[in-house]
């Protein structure tokens, strides 16, 4: 790929998110403001955002930081949390099976749920190509970590009126992240699955597990019904082709 080529689907990647990537930012002050209550230094503060670079880990650690919880429960709190990650590097693998192992690892650091998904309905109607996917990833890492600084020293500022705001921004980004996936009826049955799952499994499971495995059901019950389908679309097929014969 010529680096004209590689500069546009970068630029591009990162102009397309623009939009969810917005949504990132409100609840990435968020997070600048629990780090600062959690008696967090900017420095620490920028550098979780730097060099962890995921949302939903880096608020719940920074919740865990403030009551008092260990190292290690914190380590492990925020590996399980980020076991999804595999699921969505699984997915994206086969669309960038022909790039260099040095830009899959580039890739896979910025990464978000965010970007996967900007980055996944793209590569249903373009070439997958991992330029595109780094640029959506740079979105984020930029926005989320700006937010993150914008959030610890002005977020006393902000009146407690919005927090609704601030809570249904998350719920908007990721709802913004799913609506344009959900183009069939084993996509659908997937996204309601992951619902009640999670729903379930928060209510019942400790800690976080309940997001890796409503990831894996989930996927298991549409990869199940897309089968089924298939099946019968065969079968289908085999009786009109029989009928046609009998004609």
């Amino acid at each position: 790929m010529k680096v004209e080529r590689k500069i546009k689907e970068l630029v591009k990647g990162f102009i397309d998110t623009i939009p969810i990537g917005i949504s990132v930012s409100i609840y990435g002050v968020v997070y600048g403001v629990m780090a600062c209550k959690a008696g967090l230094s900017i420095f620490e503060t920028i550098a979780m955002s730097a060099f962890i670079f995921a949302g939903a880990s880096q608020m719940t650690a920074v919740q865990m930081i403030a009551i008092g919880s260990s190292p290690v429960s914190i380590i492990i709190t925020v590996l399980i949390i980020n076991l999804r990650h595999f699921l969505l590097a699984a997915s994206m693998s086969p669309h960038l099976k022909h790039e260099s192992k040095k830009m899959k690892m580039l890739s896979s650091f910025f990464m978000t749920d965010e970007s996967y998904a900007v980055t996944y309905s793209h590569f249903q109607s373009s070439k997958p190509t991992g330029f595109y996917f780094l640029g959506s990833g740079l979105n984020i890492y930029v926005l989320w970590g700006a937010s993150g600084i914008i959030g610890y020293f002005f977020g006393n500022i902000i009146s407690s009126q919005l927090n609704y705001i601030f809570d249904f921004a998350f719920v908007a980004a990721f709802i913004g992240m799913i609506v344009p996936m959900v183009k069939d009826f084993p996509t659908v049955v997937t996204v309601i699955a992951s619902g009640v799952i999670s729903i379930v499994g928060s209510k019942l499971l400790p800690g976080k597990w309940y997001i890796i495995i409503a990831g894996i059901l989930a996927s298991l019950a549409g990869y199940l019904v897309s089968g089924l389908m298939a099946k019968e679309g065969i079968e289908e097929d085999v009786v009109k082709g029989e009928a046609d014969y009998e004609h």
